[in-house]
């Protein structure tokens, strides 16, 4: 028999209706109720809301609308609070972390702590699988909030910061990737950081992912303006679209670890 039934019990229920008191005087009587035995007349004056799709998703831009892909089951087991974008394994792909877990439930709740965070490894057509901590390295029980991707000692590899609520803040350095091209740019002033600009790397005849420089990347979290690009072949060219608009594509060396780059697209440091 279907039955439209409260998930929460009596008790939680009576806080917010304490009219459900006087109605049910066992906990046996308001489990065998319906909806509409439960609120009476007050169900005719009653808003109804449906909710269709709970899964943490990704949309996926496809010029003329979007596109939504729920993220794999791993991602859905806990609530996830930063995301970083950015290419952790060096093959061209961009990949996710999300920060997980949330410990401030209510009594009758079980907390949400079922996340260690969580990479994701793109496969560069939108579609994402989970990396497992004993390959990523990335195994947090407490919870995570805010997060970013920087590459901190300059290797050409993007490194990870998470934070947690109540317990130590993670630094990650990452060992296994295939070392990238660290882009700066030298944003006019105002902007000198170039926030807004997007970048892609030009890898034979093809355009990789394109990466663009924020000024605030999630939750309580900024990204390094520095970016890692990288791909399974040699860059031979550097696209840019700067805030405004302008486009600028720019002739890389053969052997180049860092460059930073100007408004007109001219190299004004490599190494």
């Amino acid at each position: 028999m279907n039955k439209l039934v409260p998930v929460q019990m009596l008790d939680v229920m009576a806080k917010a209706m304490p009219f459900l008191r006087e109605r049910f005087r066992t906990h046996q009587a308001y489990g065998e109720a319906d909806l509409a035995e439960i609120l009476g007349g007050r169900l005719a004056a009653a808003a109804f809301a449906e909710a269709g799709w709970l899964e943490s998703t990704l949309f996926l831009n496809r010029g003329d609308h979007f596109e939504a892909r729920a993220l794999p089951v791993e991602a859905q087991i806990a609530p996830a609070f930063a995301l970083c974008v950015g290419d952790f394994d060096g093959n061209g792909n961009e990949d996710l972390f999300l920060s997980q877990n949330f410990f401030a439930v209510t009594s009758e709740t079980p907390r949400y702590d079922g996340g260690r965070g969580l990479w994701l490894r793109g496969d560069g057509n939108g579609g994402f699988g989970a990396i497992a901590g004993q390959e990523s390295g990335v195994r947090i029980y407490g919870e995570q909030r805010g997060a970013a991707l920087s590459d901190y000692d300059g290797d050409g590899r993007v490194d990870l910061v998470v934070t947690q609520n109540g317990a130590e803040t993670k630094l990650y350095h990452n060992t296994g990737a295939k070392p990238g091209l660290r882009v700066r740019l030298a944003g006019p002033p105002g902007n000198p950081l170039g926030i807004g600009a997007s970048m892609r790397l030009k890898l034979g005849q093809r355009l990789g992912s394109a990466r663009e420089i924020h000024a605030g990347s999630g939750y309580w979290s900024q990204d390094s303006a520095v970016q890692v690009l990288a791909g399974p072949e040699s860059a031979t060219e550097l696209w840019i679209r700067w805030p405004g608009g302008h486009i600028t594509t720019t002739a890389l060396p053969a052997v180049v670890t860092e460059v930073a780059i100007d408004p007109s697209g001219r190299i004004i440091s490599i190494h």
